[in-house]
């Protein structure tokens, strides 16, 4: 089964965060709110980090970037890993990627700001949604999503 390391930005504007949908169908979880980001290039090099649990550095933060500049055409700034303040270990699932096929993710996610920028759908993601963080309970959100803002307590258990 393949690996997959996922980098994402809780895009903080004020009281607003910045969600994405991809393309409806579109796996994996198609059709509900993501925590925008993507996938790393360096596997092997991932591994290293997250074996040594070094997850605030600069290469996971530069693949962070590069990944919300191609699906929402922004830059960030101030980026600090959830890990271990809000929990211990990387979030992990597996599921369908876009080819159908079972794939164990591990999901690193990073507080974040808008640095510049007007966000526009780009790469697989088909819509942006600026949300109040009080509103998250009213939209549908990925599992690892929903898990992670329940984490922060900003969606109730």
């Amino acid at each position: 089964m393949e690996t997959r390391i996922i980098v994402a930005g809780i895009i903080q504007n004020d009281e607003q965060i910045l969600l994405g949908k991809k393309t409806k169908g579109q796996p994996p979880y198609p059709d509900v709110w993501h925590t925008i980001g993507g996938g790393i290039y360096e596997i092997e090099k991932g591994m290293q980090l997250i074996s040594s649990e070094d997850y605030d550095n600069l290469y996971f933060h530069n693949e962070l970037k590069r990944e919300l500049l191609e699906e929402a055409n922004i830059s960030i700034k101030n980026i600090s890993c959830i890990i271990p303040r809000y929990r211990q270990n990387p979030r992990e699932a597996v599921t369908k990627n876009k080819d159908g096929e079972d794939t164990h993710y591990i999901f690193l996610e990073y507080f974040c700001e808008l640095d510049s920028g007007n966000p526009a759908p780009g790469d697989d993601i088909a819509e942006l949604l600026w949300i109040n963080r009080k509103e998250l309970e009213n939209i549908n959100l990925t599992p690892p999503s929903q898990e992670m803002y329940k984490e922060l307590r900003w969606l109730n258990n």
